[in-house]
């Protein structure tokens, strides 16, 4: 599997895309899916991906609320 870098959650057509709620909500379904035993993927891998793409959107939000003070 290859390795998850900050390139790749934010690449053309990675994340960028998306707006910080929809990030959030994609975030909360990776940790759903954690949560349920019946998932082929491994929990772990599943928690740090969410872990990521919660960074993302909150560096998403950051910069819009930086943008609305200027």
């Amino acid at each position: 599997m290859p390795k998850l870098k900050r390139g790749r959650l934010s690449g053309v057509s990675g994340m960028e895309r998306f707006t910080a709620l929809e990030l959030h909500a994609i975030a909360d379904e990776y940790e759903a899916e954690a949560k349920n035993s019946d998932s082929a993927d491994d929990p772990k891998w599943l928690l740090r991906r969410s872990k990521k793409i919660r960074k993302l959107a909150e560096q998403k939000e950051k910069s819009l609320e930086h943008k609305r003070s200027q």
